[in-house]
């Protein structure tokens, strides 16, 4: 049930093979849940597309970098027009996701986050996701993570090349 009380509808015609995977219980809690998504190269955004498929609360994607070159190689949402215009990645991948899923609240942020960021910002959601940063930082977001009530969760992945890591903390 939603904050309201009232009976939340899950949509079959768009969820039913997934519903019945999951079950209802599990649906119901991915669409009560805030997700933040920092990175927005390869892994970020094909993190972003499933999570926006799978039906969340909300999605808020983020990342500081304008897209490049080398993007196109891996980020399925970024143009060469992007590039050219210099274009922040999330900002440029915001249309593409809003597309995917109208159920799914989406927006983007390029606010800095670095170890002196203040991190309060991350209270309003239930996992944060963060790809391609620097494990200094990575270690900061977790500890903040884990001293919230309830514990926010936390997952970083990376990749290079053929090589890749992922970590989860659920508190």
């Amino acid at each position: 049930q939603t904050d309201s009380q009232e009976p939340m509808e899950i949509d079959d015609s768009l969820y039913s093979r997934q519903r019945y995977v999951l079950g209802d219980n599990a649906m119901k809690k991915m669409a009560q849940s805030d997700i933040f998504i920092s990175g927005m190269g390869g892994l970020g955004i094909e993190i972003a597309k499933n999570v926006v498929l799978a039906g969340v609360k909300s999605v808020t994607i983020h990342d500081t970098e304008p897209a490049s070159w080398m993007d196109l190689s891996s980020q399925f949402f970024l143009r060469e027009d992007d590039i050219k215009q210099q274009r922040n990645r999330a900002e440029a991948s915001y249309e593409h996701l809003k597309e995917l899923n109208p159920y799914v609240d989406i927006d983007y942020s390029n606010v800095v986050l670095d170890v002196n960021s203040d991190f309060s910002v991350l209270k309003k959601y239930r996992c944060v996701i963060f790809t391609n940063s620097p494990l200094v930082l990575l270690d900061k977001i977790n500890q903040f993570c884990r001293s919230q009530q309830p514990p926010i969760n936390f997952i970083m992945g990376s990749v290079r090349g053929v090589f890749s890591y992922g970590f989860c903390d659920f508190g």
